[in-house]
């Protein structure tokens, strides 16, 4: 199912108006025994209906939730808006928030009590994130952050004599093509080149930051054909999926979870993936081989920046219970129970990260990473995530998806780098 146009959109909902800030702020909102609807992608929904009724029990609400493949997710949800449906509280991954917020599907948060003492909480990139295109408006509270991270295969390392992870991408080429001349792995690296918005795109960012490259400009063009590094991370690619260090069927796979399960079988010597991932890899024995701590994680090569995004709870525009769906939103996205109950949860059971500094303070949270990653480490590769504002434009759903064909066909070597580069940046222009 695509995404439907803003044009579309505005025409058959009438929303254009709705997303503007109330006047008198809450005051103005339905009854607080009004039932509260939440509506999210499919991911550990168990836990989801867990602090959902931690918090009806706990804050006397009446949230009703419901999990959606997240596939169909966004496609569903706007599909759902044209309808007339109401869905108060929403998920919204970060490359659809602006153009919601444009399409007057969501509304601004910066009117409603205690969004400024969670704003002063976050990390400033994080918020930066959450904010609207001029900057302006804070659009969401955060459901979690994450970013690109280098994850290794500490004992196959061992194996071929190999000391210490790479630190430049010649040498994790080195690592590879002695791994595999040595017969120790058939493919010893495992990047993230599966399809969704989450997956291959984030990846190269990932490693034209790290290369020193730019890709978008300061007014957010396509500027990989310019970027000597660009090429550089292409040229890699292409080269070590030539050499068949690189196990094609990643190419196939329908999301980061299903490539994070290949490395579970420890026949990869590097994997590249979200940073959440690493602990089922290195601690959860019971799906991985590589745990306890046999998976490590590194800074990431070169510049050790990586691409670094934001996902969000958002409030409907058009709720009749403002004031409730907003007091559950505090609840997913802020303190309102004054522990990060939420947030805390998150990071205990699947190893998501938030914007929010002092929660891993909590002794309970810094226990809980020590079994799976040096939290040290981990929060040094977080502080040099980069957050783009691209995504906030509304021809950038449409390109992250349609971009993606090219990448894979330069990585085939169907293309020649500097062909598939000036493609991406054609593909922009066509677009804007």
């Amino acid at each position: 199912m695509g995404t439907i146009s803003r044009r579309t959109f505005l025409k058959n909902t009438g929303l254009l108006g709705a997303g503007i800030v109330l006047a008198d702020g809450v005051g103005r909102v339905g009854h607080a025994d009004r039932p509260v609807t939440f509506s999210g992608w499919v991911f550990k929904p168990d836990t989801v209906k867990d602090y959902v009724t931690f918090y009806n029990q706990k804050f006397g609400g009446q949230v009703k939730y419901e999990p959606l493949p997240w596939v169909q997710y966004h496609p569903t949800m706007e599909t759902r808006a044209l309808a007339g449906e109401v869905v108060d509280v929403m998920y919204c991954v970060h490359n659809n928030r602006q153009r919601w917020y444009e399409n007057g599907l969501i509304r601004p948060m910066d009117d409603l009590p205690g969004v400024d003492e969670l704003k002063k909480k976050m990390t400033a990139a994080n918020l930066d994130s959450l904010k609207s295109k001029d900057g302006t408006k804070l659009l969401g509270l955060p459901y979690f952050t994450s970013l690109f991270t280098l994850i290794y295969n500490e004992p196959m390392l061992q194996q071929a004599g190999i000391r210490a992870p790479a630190k430049t991408w010649d040498e994790l080429v080195e690592h590879c093509t002695k791994l595999k001349k040595d017969k120790i792995s058939d493919t010893p690296y495992l990047p993230n080149w599966s399809h969704g918005p989450s997956e291959t795109m984030p990846q190269f960012m990932s490693d034209c930051f790290s290369e020193g490259a730019q890709v978008f400009d300061a007014k957010n063009h396509v500027i990989v054909d310019q970027e000597p590094g660009a090429a550089r991370a292409m040229e890699r690619w292409q080269k070590m999926y030539k050499a068949a260090l690189v196990n094609p069927e990643v190419l196939t796979k329908t999301s980061s979870t299903d490539v994070h399960r290949l490395f579970w079988t420890g026949r990869y010597a590097y994997h590249t993936n979200h940073s959440y991932y690493l602990k089922t890899i290195a601690g959860e024995p019971q799906n991985s081989k590589l745990a306890p701590k046999k998976a490590r994680m590194a800074m990431y090569p070169g510049t050790g920046t990586t691409y670094m995004w934001t996902d969000s709870y958002v409030v409907n525009a058009r709720t009749k219970t403002l004031e409730d769906a907003w007091k559950f939103t505090r609840f997913l996205g802020g303190n309102l129970n004054g522990d990060w109950h939420v947030q805390r949860q998150w990071c205990l059971i699947a190893g998501l990260d938030n914007p929010y500094p002092e929660m891993y303070d909590h002794p309970e949270v810094v226990q809980s990473y020590d079994r799976w990653v040096d939290l040290g480490l981990l929060r040094e590769q977080t502080r040099k995530g980069k957050v783009i504002s691209a995504y906030k434009e509304p021809w950038y759903a449409e390109y992250d998806t349609k971009a993606l064909a090219i990448v894979h066909d330069i990585i085939r070597g169907g293309a020649t780098v500097p062909k598939g580069l000036k493609q991406l940046a054609s593909l922009q222009k066509s677009l804007a």
